[in-house]
C-alpha cells in the first residue's frame, strides 16, 4: 500500500480529531515532507484535509469514504472484498486474480486507467463516484454473457433508486441515465474455454458518476452527468453494496430471462427515433426502435437506407447508438 493510501486509511479511522505529523510519521514510518507530499495529492484528488499549525491534519467528511468496513457495512452477501482509493483499473486487476467459489469484489475511488466499451477509457475522478468490478466462476455458456451486462444494467437502477430517489433509464445496451444524462457504464468480460463453451471467469465492471465533478472532460460535456449535484447526498458505500446483491441475486438463473421485462420496462430508447452506427463510426442510419428481443437484441425498423421500411435485430458488439433529438 502505497504512503498516500495509507494515510488516508489513518486519517479516516481518525476523521474526528486532528492527527499530528509526528503522530502520523511514527505511525506509518515515513517523513514529515513524504506526509506533507502524500497530502498535497489527496486534496487534489478532492479530499478535504484540514490542517492547523502546532495541531495536526483532519479528513473533513470522511463519512461518504470507501473502505473494507464501510462497504461490508452494507453487505448481505458473501463475497471476497478489497477496496483501494485508486487503481489503474478495477477490471484489469481482477483479470489477473484467481477466481474463487466466492464472488471477488473490487471497489475503487479511483482508477487511472479506466476502460469502457470498445477500446475507450472512462473518466474515473476521485470521491465522486464508484468503480467496482464482480468477479465470478458462472455456471452458464458462453453465449449468457450479454444476460449479464442487461441484468447487471437493472441491478444498477435499482440500486440508484433505493440510494438516492432518483428514477434510473437505461439506453441499450449498458448504459444507465438520469435526468437525460449518462451516470453509469457497464463493461463486461469472460475468461472462456473455447473447447467447451463455458466461462471460466466473467469480469463485470461497473463504473457509477455518483456526485457532480467540475474536472468533466470537453468531450463528455452535455453527455455524461451525475446522480446528484450535491457532494455526499448519499452513501457511496451502500450504493456499491447493493450493486453487488442485485447483480448476484439470480445470476445462477439468468437463463431464464425473468429480468428482461424489467430491462424493456426501464429502455429509453424503446418507441424512439435513433441513430444506429452500424461501422462503429461517424456514419448514422435512422430508425425507430420498436422492442429488446428474448435474447437481447435490439429490434429497430430502418427509416432510410437501402434497407428503408425493414425489420432488424441489432445485436451488441455491432453498433453504438445515439437517440434523435
Amino acid at each position: 500500500m502505497s504512503t498516500r493510501s495509507e494515510l488516508l486509511q489513518l486519517l479516516g479511522e481518525n476523521r474526528h480529531r486532528y492527527m499530528s505529523g509526528q503522530a502520523i510519521g511514527d505511525s506509518l514510518n515515513v517523513s514529515r515532507n513524504a506526509i506533507w507530499k502524500a497530502i498535497e495529492q489527496l486534496r487534489v484528488d478532492g479530499y478535504d484535509i484540514e490542517s492547523r499549525p502546532r495541531v495536526g491534519y483532519r479528513l473533513h467528511g470522511g463519512d461518504n469514504m470507501l473502505t473494507v468496513d464501510a462497504v461490508k457495512g452494507h453487505l448481505t452477501r458473501d463475497c471476497r472484498l478489497e477496496v483501494f482509493d485508486s487503481i489503474a483499473s478495477t477490471n484489469s486487476y481482477a483479470m489477473g486474480q484467481t477466481l474463487e467459489e466466492r464472488p471477488l469484489l473490487i471497489v475503487a475511488n479511483k482508477q487511472t486507467s479506466g476502460r469502457g466499451r470498445l477500446g475507450r477509457t472512462f473518466f474515473s475522478p476521485a470521491s465522486t463516484g464508484i468503480y467496482l468490478t464482480i468477479a465470478l466462476k458462472p455456471n452458464f455458456d458462453f453465449d449468457k454473457a450479454l444476460y449479464v451486462t442487461m441484468k447487471a444494467a437493472v441491478a444498477v437502477c435499482k440500486a440508484i433508486e433505493e440510494v438516492a430517489d432518483v428514477r434510473a433509464k437505461i439506453k441499450w445496451v449498458n448504459d444507465v441515465y438520469v435526468n437525460g444524462k449518462k451516470v453509469c457504464g457497464i463493461l463486461t468480460e469472460a475468461q472462456t474455454n473455447f473447447e467447451t463453451g463455458k466461462i471460466n471467469g466473467l469480469v463485470i465492471g461497473i463504473g457509477i458518476n455518483c456526485f457532480a465533478n467540475g474536472n468533466m472532460p470537453s468531450e463528455l460535456d452535455g453527455i455524461a452527468g451525475s446522480i446528484s449535484n450535491k457532494r455526499n447526498a448519499f452513501s457511496r458505500s451502500k450504493l456499491a453494496a447493493l450493486v453487488f446483491q442485485y447483480v448476484m441475486d439470480g445470476i445462477d438463473t439468468i437463463s431464464d430471462k425473468a429480468f428482461l421485462n424489467e430491462y424493456r420496462h426501464r429502455c429509453m430508447v424503446l418507441g424512439k427515433r435513433i441513430y444506429i452506427h452500424p461501422n462503429l463510426n461517424d456514419e448514422a442510419i435512422k430508425a425507430n426502435a420498436i422492442d429488446i428481443d428474448d435474447n437481447g437484441g435490439l429490434v429497430v425498423e430502418y427509416m432510410e437506407g437501402i434497407h428503408m421500411r425493414e425489420i432488424a435485430t441489432i445485436t451488441t458488439g455491432e453498433v453504438s447508438i445515439r437517440m434523435v433529438e
